[in-house]
């Protein structure tokens, strides 16, 4: 009696914990193969068509929330935007996807509008560094576009 009781309670603990097992790294944006994304990366932004070349910190959180912060290095300019906000998931193996929000600001400190950028991350096997390409667009305070789709090309380390 004992015993069919152990087995009758054991099996479907055993069955979670196995589904867990499976189903925890895809979950949490972390595959098996190829580099993980979680953690914070010291990023190079090259904007296309010679634009600035920006550096900036991305923070890549459990759960599939992000952080950023940027400061453009080349040419120096003074900063007129927040730091951005983001959601990341995980696609295939170590490759990734993200989306940041942060919001522009007039000469005079007043709310310009936002930009919103998009990239597609390749984390290297070794989980050190990764690159990404994508676009970004800018948006008024009303959340019209303001011109073209900008695009970009990243190049990242680990923070140790």
């Amino acid at each position: 009696m004992k015993t069919q009781l152990l087995k009758t309670i054991m099996a479907p603990l055993v069955v979670a914990c196995a589904l867990v097992i499976m189903v925890a790294p895809k979950a949490t944006g972390q595959g098996h193969a190829g580099g993980k994304l979680k953690g914070t990366w010291n990023v190079t932004v090259n904007a296309c068509n010679n634009g600035p070349t920006i550096t900036r910190l991305n923070t890549f959180m459990f759960g599939g929330t992000m952080q950023e912060f940027a400061a453009f290095v080349s040419p120096l300019v003074p900063v007129r935007r927040g730091p951005g906000q983001g959601v990341w998931e995980h696609l295939t193996d170590g490759n990734y996807s993200y989306t940041v929000k942060f919001f522009v600001l007039n000469a005079d400190s007043t709310l310009a509008g936002w930009r919103i950028e998009m990239r597609d991350v390749v984390v290297d096997g070794s989980g050190s560094s990764y690159t990404a390409t994508g676009t970004s667009q800018l948006y008024d305070i009303n959340g019209n576009p303001v011109g073209p789709a900008g695009c970009a090309t990243e190049t990242a380390t680990r923070l140790e």
